[in-house]
């Protein structure tokens, strides 16, 4: 029938309403599946910082994922969860939980996902403490730590001498170090030193690897085990970097 005669039959209304309708239902089932997936399997992130270069810079676009152990010491290998190592780049979750309804984050998500996270039209205003942040684990719970011109020196639980951050770590790494301004002495935030501490069994420490950009454990102290959240998988933009940063 010529679509111009649609508003005087009434099957033919009520198949475009039925089309509408499965328009819309698939919609929603759709955005609830993206949601489940993104809340629960993949999450994906945009640089905002220089606080991880050389590994990572401003603009570039990670996945990340929740199914991350926080016990090093998981033996299972039944388990779905990833295992921790020294060196692994982790999201810290935020001081304060997200308060946005399920719609305004899962809408929010798909726009950042289809935009390569350039546009978060319901992303908050966020304050200090409430934004996750990505950062490098460089040492387990009951490690003892101290930081020397901004190498992190590790005593792992049960052994008897210190070995350098890179010799413990799992994962190879680059840091940006810079020199500290004039006068800048080892007690101020961000310098390269960081005294002696045993982490509780359940902390973990994390730091940038621009040394000298943002906070970190040197600041914040260790970080407790509930806040690691996620590990971060891979870089898959810009293309040309695609891979483990």
């Amino acid at each position: 029938m010529p679509a111009k005669w649609h508003k005087y039959s009434y099957s033919a209304q009520i198949q475009e309403r039925r089309s509408f309708m499965a328009v819309i239902s698939l919609f929603l089932v759709l955005t609830v599946l993206f949601s489940l997936i993104n809340r629960h399997l993949v999450t994906m992130y945009a640089i905002e910082s220089s606080t991880m270069e050389p590994g990572l810079s401003v603009g570039n676009c990670v996945v990340s994922t929740p199914l991350y152990s926080n016990n090093p010491s998981q033996t299972s290998s039944l388990s779905l969860l990833i295992k921790p190592v020294r060196g692994d780049l982790v999201v810290v979750a935020p001081a304060y939980p997200d308060d946005r309804n399920f719609l305004l984050r899962s809408m929010n998500a798909i726009v950042s996902f289809l935009t390569f996270q350039k546009i978060r039209p319901f992303e908050p205003e966020f304050s200090w403490g409430e934004k996750p942040l990505i950062r490098r684990l460089v040492a387990f719970p009951g490690d003892s730590v101290y930081m020397e011109d901004f190498i992190l020196h590790i005593k792992p639980a049960g052994s008897t001498h210190y070995l350098t951050e890179f010799e413990v770590a799992g994962r190879t790494y680059n840091l940006k170090l810079d020199a500290l301004p004039e006068n800048w002495t080892t007690g101020l935030p961000f310098s390269g030193s960081y005294p002696e501490t045993r982490l509780g069994d359940t902390e973990f420490f994390v730091l940038c690897d621009n040394r000298l950009s943002a906070s970190d454990s040197r600041v914040w102290g260790p970080v407790p085990a509930t806040r690691i959240s996620r590990k971060v998988l891979l870089r898959y933009w810009p293309f040309s970097h695609f891979g483990i940063p």
